[in-house]
């Protein structure tokens, strides 16, 4: 198997250079609730529908591979960050990646061009993902089976990180993240699932939690290639995460999109805390505050809350905007 980065994906990796975000705090959310049947059984095409609507929504496009075609070029080599920690009952769906992968395709990507990938590969074996690397065909990589770069990344004295090779193989990420509780960092979403998960010795970070997701996002492995944000909120975890647990995994039915990962993670934690609310449980920020979401904000990966405009398309009706209620006003203002 070719261990270099650019042949990992299809050839030489072109240069790349950092742009600012051209929709700081914009997020689009699609909701239907009725494309999932119950928590442990999601109408597949229904679902993936309902992610075409929010792509053509939020890049205002009348199809959605010209949507992608926003933030994705032909010549790019794509990787689909997926999260499956959280299987085999919430991962990001294999259905919905695949649906992208197919757009991508469309697009004018060669299949070989484009990777779904992950962390650990018995997680993503038990969300639907199977392992696969076939000249001409779509790849299922994890970071074990492809590997890390050699040198060091240091975070600080004592702390260093490799990249992953499927990472630094690509020129453009697509950040596919779900909406879980998190024991450590308070949630997990969007700027958590490119932190955490392109790295190895992840355990040595979890004491600086906060300060390591805004600093590694805010690295050029990932911020210079991430292009797109999009949360499968079709269920979500609202406590006990980040792992799967049944009992605290709720139906919700939505798909958001955003450029901005922070504006993201500021929707994702109105819709755990909104489910909090409604199972009798505290606002995150009261026990394990995502403090590194101010820490994202304050390098520019992101806007802040107040400048949020976030967008709700309910069962295919006209777009309005919502005001997040479920956050705490002390915390959202830092």
């Amino acid at each position: 198997m070719a261990t270099g980065a650019g042949a990992l994906l299809g050839g030489a990796v072109p240069s790349m250079a950092q742009e600012p975000l051209a929709r700081p705090g914009e997020v689009l959310e699609a909701r239907r609730p009725a494309v999932v049947r119950s928590r442990d059984q999601v109408d597949a095409k229904a679902a993936a529908r309902l992610m075409d609507e929010a792509l053509m929504a939020f890049a205002g496009k009348a199809d959605p591979v010209s949507a992608l075609g926003e933030y994705v070029h032909p010549a790019d080599i794509v990787g689909l960050k997926v999260n499956a920690l959280a299987s085999p009952g919430h991962p990001f769906l294999a259905s919905l990646a695949w649906h992208l992968a197919g757009h991508l395709q469309a697009l004018g990507v060669p299949p070989y061009n484009i990777a779904i990938y992950d962390q650990y590969g018995d997680r993503m074996r038990k969300g639907g993902y199977r392992y696969r690397d076939r000249k001409g065909k779509v790849r299922v990589l994890y970071h074990r089976r492809v590997g890390y770069e050699h040198k060091d990344v240091h975070f600080d004295k004592v702390r260093a990180l490799r990249w992953s090779k499927v990472l630094t193989g690509t020129t453009a990420v697509l950040n596919l993240c779900v909406p879980k509780d998190h024991d450590l960092a308070g949630i997990t979403g969007a700027l958590k699932n490119m932190a955490f998960g392109n790295i190895d010795r992840v355990p040595e970070f979890h004491k600086v939690i906060h300060r390591a997701i805004a600093w590694m996002y805010d690295q050029p492995e990932i911020r210079d290639r991430t292009r797109l944000c999009i949360c499968d909120a079709t269920r979500v975890i609202y406590e006990g995460g980040p792992k799967d647990r049944p009992k605290t995994r709720v139906p919700h039915g939505s798909i958001l999109v955003a450029e901005d990962p922070v504006a993201m993670d500021w929707a994702v934690l109105d819709i755990i805390n909104g489910h909090r609310a409604h199972h009798g449980l505290p606002k995150i920020e009261s026990l394990r505050p995502p403090r590194f979401l101010h820490e994202a904000a304050a390098r520019g990966l992101g806007a802040p809350l107040a400048r949020q405009r976030y967008t709700r398309i309910i069962d295919g009706g006209a777009p309005t905007l919502y005001v997040p209620r479920h956050i705490d006003p002390a915390f959202a203002a830092g």
